[in-house]
C-alpha cells in the first residue's frame, strides 16, 4: 500500500512532457511581455516626467515672473511715496498722518496698510487708523531695520503681525532728509490672512492634488502656499532632503523628490530676482504619471489574456503532436513492466514522431541481431571456460568471485559456488605468499604484462600439495579491475621430470665413474713405467720421483672421485693416501694423524673443481719435507685440524736448507715451492711458514684450504 501511494504521489508532482513545454513556453511570454511592459513603463515614465517637468518649469517661470514684477512695483510705489513725504514734519504726528492719509494707493498696494516710523523705529503714523499700531516701535522687523541702518529698501520674511495679529510680510523704504540722511522710513504691509495679490497665483491648484509653494531660501521659511496650512511653515533642516536643498540653492528646473510630507512629487522652481525668493509648483506624481499605472493595468489584463490563450493553444497543439509519443511511450512501459520481448511499435504519419518511432524499430532489429551474436559467443566462450582442463577463476582484492569446474575439481570442492567468497591465499603453499603478492600486486596496478608462468605449490582444501603452473592477466571484471588467473596441474610432468633426472644423473655417476676409473689405471700404468726407468739409474733422480709422486697424487684423486662421483672428495682419504704414496716411493716414513684421536675427519670434504690441485700442492709439500729432511732427524709430521669453513694440514719438522726462500713475495724460491704457490686455489687457501732465524731454515709449514663441510662425525664402534 505504502508502494502504490508513494508511486501515485510521485507520478502527481511529476508534471508530463505536455505541462512542461506548456509551462516553459508561458514563462518565455510572461518574462518577455513583463520585461517589455516594464521597459516601456520605465521609458514613458522618463518621458513624461521630461515633457511635465518642462510644462512646470515653463508655467512656474511666468507666474514668477509675474510675482517678482508685481513685488517690484510695490516697492517702487513704496520708495516713490517715501521720497515724496516731507522729512521736516516727522515730528508733528497730525501733519504725516494727513500726507500719509493723503496717498490712497498705498492702501490699494498693502492689504494690511502702511506705516512712517522715525529713526528709533517707532511708528508715528498708519493708514489706515484702526490698526492701533502708533506708537509701537518697530526696530526688530527686519525689513524696517534695513532701511533705518543701512538705507535699503528690502523685502522682509513674514512674521506675525503685532496688532493685526496675523502672518503678515512687508515692504520698507527709508525716508531721507534734504542731506540724504535717514530720518524714517515707510513700510508696506501685506496681510497674509487677508485676499492679497498673492492669491491669485499660490491659491490656484496645479492638476487636482498640485499647488505652488513661495519660499525664502535664505530662511527656510514658506511665505505662502496653496495649501493655506502650511504659511510660515519652516523646511526641513539642511541634509534630510538632498533635492529640496538643491532648489533652496538656487537651482532651477524640475525633478522627482521626496516633499516634506513624504509624498513622491514632481516638482519644478523659478528664482525671483527681485526678492531673492523661490516659487515652486508640485504634482504628485500618482497624478502626473496616472496614465502610465492605466496602462500597466491594462497591459496586465492583456497579458492574462494572452498567457491564457497562449496556453491553451500550446496545450492543444502539444495534446495534438505528442500523443502517438505519449501513446508510444505507454507501449513501451507496459512491455518493461510485463518483462515482455520487445516488439516494433506501430507509426504512421511522416512527421517528427513517425521518423523516431522508426528510428526505435531500426534500433530494435539491430540490438536483437546484437544480442543474438553476443548470446552465441557467450555460449561458445562459457563452453571454452568450463571445459578448460585449466583451473580458471578471477580475484578481486583477495577474494575469488568467478571461477570454472576444474577449479573445484582440482582443489577438491563440491562445485565452483563453494570456493567463491574464499581468500586466494588459502589455494598457495605459505612460502610462496611473498612472490604471488609481488606479482598480483604488479598486475592490480597494471604495471606487468606477458610474465612468465610461475611453479609454485599449492594446496587443496583437504590438505593435499599439488605442483602448478600458474598465469595471471590484469582484466576488467564487472566495471571494476581484477585479476584472471589460470592454474595448470603439472604435478605429473614433474614426476616424469624427475624419474627422468634420476635415470640421467644414473648413467653419467656411471660414466663418470669409469672415466675416473680409466684415468686412475693409466695414471698408475705410467707412475709404474716411470719407476722402472727410474729403477736403471743408479743415482735417484729426484725430478723423476717428483714426477712419479705427482702423477700417484693425481691418480690417487681420480680413484676417490671413482668411488663416488657424485660427491665431493673426503680430505682426510685424500691427504692419507698422498702421505702413504710418498712413504712409498721414498722409503721414509711419513706420520700421518687426525687433531683429537677420538673423532674421525670424514665429513671434511673438498670441492671435485679443485681436488686436483689441492691434491698437488698436499704432494708437493710433504715430498719437499721428506726430501729435504736429514736422514737423522724425526720424520715428517701431518696432522689435519678444521674450523667453520677451512681445513688446516700442518707440516712439522719439514726442516730445509733454504736460505734463499721468501714465500711471502715468491722469490728465489725453488721449483717445488714455485709450483705449490701457481696450483693454490684462487680464493681461501694459502700458506704459511715457521722459520728457525738462528739456522735460517724452513721447520713448519701450514695449508689453509677451503672445504665443504667440517662437522666431526664421531667415530662408529
Amino acid at each position: 500500500m505504502t508502494v502504490n501511494v508513494h508511486a501515485t504521489l510521485k507520478a502527481f508532482f511529476r508534471p508530463s512532457i505536455k505541462t512542461r513545454v506548456t509551462l516553459f513556453t508561458l514563462a518565455i511570454f510572461l518574462i518577455g511581455i513583463w520585461a517589455l511592459s516594464l521597459f516601456a513603463s520605465r521609458e514613458l515614465r522618463a518621458d513624461m516626467e521630461r515633457i511635465l517637468g518642462n510644462q512646470q518649469f515653463s508655467t512656474v517661470s511666468l507666474l514668477a515672473d509675474e510675482l517678482d514684477r508685481n513685488l517690484g512695483e510695490r516697492l517702487k510705489i513704496l520708495e516713490t511715496a517715501a521720497a515724496s513725504l516731507d522729512p521736516t514734519i516727522l515730528g508733528k504726528g497730525k501733519a504725516i498722518q494727513a500726507q500719509l492719509e493723503q496717498r490712497p494707493i498705498l492702501s490699494q498696494m498693502f492689504n494690511g496698510g502702511a506705516i512712517v516710523v522715525r529713526a528709533d523705529g517707532r511708528a508715528i503714523a498708519e493708514a489706515p487708523q484702526s490698526a492701533g499700531r502708533i506708537g509701537v516701535n518697530y526696530m526688530d522687523v527686519d525689513t524696517i531695520a534695513a532701511a533705518l541702518k543701512e538705507g535699503k529698501s528690502t523685502i522682509g520674511r513674514p512674521v506675525m503681525g503685532k496688532k493685526l495679529m496675523a502672518p503678515v510680510f512687508g515692504m520698507t523704504a527709508p525716508i531721507r532728509d534734504a542731506q540724504g540722511k535717514v530720518v524714517g522710513a515707510l513700510s508696506g504691509v501685506i496681510n497674509l490672512g487677508q485676499p492679497n495679490f498673492l492669491d491669485k497665483i499660490v491659491q490656484s491648484p496645479y492638476g487636482k492634488t498640485g499647488g505652488y509653494v513661495l519660499l525664502i531660501p535664505k530662511d527656510r521659511l514658506i511665505v505662502t502656499a496653496t495649501d493655506r496650512a502650511r504659511i510660515m511653515q519652516p523646511l526641513p533642516a539642511r541634509g534630510i532632503n538632498p533635492m529640496l536643498d538643491r532648489f533652496l540653492d538656487g537651482y532651477e528646473g524640475s525633478a522627482a523628490y521626496s516633499n516634506p510630507l513624504g509624498i513622491e512629487v514632481l516638482g519644478a522652481a523659478k528664482v525671483m530676482p527681485v526678492s531673492g525668493w523661490l516659487l515652486g509648483v508640485t504634482l504628485p506624481t500618482a497624478e502626473a504619471f496616472a496614465p502610465i499605472h492605466t496602462l500597466q493595468q491594462r497591459m496586465l489584463l492583456v497579458t492574462l489574456i494572452l498567457t491564457l490563450l497562449t496556453g491553451g493553444l500550446t496545450w492543444w497543439m502539444l495534446q495534438r503532436a505528442l500523443s502517438p509519443l505519449l501513446s508510444t511511450a505507454g507501449r513501451l512501459a507496459a512491455m518493461s513492466d510485463a518483462k515482455q520481448p520487445l516488439l516494433p511499435l506501430p507509426s504512421s504519419g511522416q512527421d517528427e514522431v513517425a521518423h523516431l518511432i522508426g528510428g526505435f524499430n531500426r534500433l530494435l532489429e539491430r540490438l536483437a541481431h546484437r544480442e543474438a551474436t553476443l548470446r552465441e559467443s557467450e555460449a561458445r566462450y562459457r563452453s571454452f571456460f568450463e571445459s578448460s582442463q585449466d583451473a580458471i577463476f578471477v580475484h578481486r582484492d583477495n577474494k575469488i568471485i568467478f571461477a570454472n569446474d576444474r577449479l573445484a575439481e582440482l582443489f577438491g570442492a563440491e562445485s565452483p559456488a563453494t570456493i567463491l567468497g574464499r581468500d586466494w591465499h588459502e589455494l598457495i603453499a605459505p612460502e610462496d605468499w611473498p612472490v604471488t603478492d609481488r606479482r598480483v600486486a604488479l598486475l592490480t596496478r597494471g604495471e606487468a604484462s606477458n610474465l612468465p608462468p610461475l611453479e609454485r605449490r599449492h594446496v587443496t582444501l583437504d590438505g593435499k600439495i599439488l605442483t602448478m603452473e600458474s598465469t595471471g592477466t590484469r582484466i576488467i571484471f564487472d566495471g571494476q579491475p581484477a585479476v584472471l588467473s589460470v592454474y595448470r596441474d603439472i604435478s605429473g610432468r614433474k614426476r616424469v621430470e624427475e624419474q627422468r633426472l634420476a635415470d640421467a644423473r644414473q648413467q653419467r655417476d656411471t660414466l663418470v665413474r669409469e672415466v675416473h676409473h680409466r684415468i686412475k689405471n693409466n695414471l698408475q700404468s705410467v707412475a709404474g713405467l716411470l719407476q722402472r726407468e727410474l729403477g736403471r739409474f743408479t743415482e735417484l733422480d729426484p725430478r723423476l720421483e717428483t714426477a712419479i709422486s705427482q702423477v700417484h697424487a693425481i691418480a690417487m684423486v681420480h680413484g676417490l672421485q671413482s668411488r663416488h662421483p657424485d660427491e665431493a672428495i673426503r680430505f682426510c682419504d685424500s691427504v692419507s693416501g698422498i702421505c702413504k704414496a710418498v712413504s712409498d716411493l721414498s722409503q721414509r716414513p711419513v706420520l700421518f694423524n687426525i687433531e683429537h684421536e677420538q673423532t674421525v675427519f670424514r665429513p671434511v670434504r673438498i670441492e671435485n673443481s679443485e681436488a686436483v690441485s689441492i691434491a698437488l700442492v698436499i704432494n708437493e709439500l710433504i715430498l719437499n719435507a721428506v726430501k729435504h729432511s736429514p736422514q737423522d732427524s724425526p720424520a715428517p709430521t701431518v696432522s689435519l685440524s678444521a674450523n667453520g669453513s677451512s681445513a688446516q694440514l700442518l707440516i712439522r719438522n719439514a726442516v730445509s736448507q733454504a736460505p734463499e726462500f721468501d714465500i711471502d713475495t715468491g722469490a728465489c724460491l725453488g721449483t717445488g715451492l714455485r709450483l705449490v704457490r701457481s696450483l693454490l686455489p684462487d680464493q681461501g687457501a694459502h700458506l704459511a711458514y715457521e722459520l728457525d732465524t738462528e739456522n735460517f731454515m724452513l721447520t713448519r709449514l701450514t695449508l689453509t684450504a677451503p672445504v665443504v663441510n667440517t662437522r666431526l662425525q664421531k667415530e662408529p664402534g
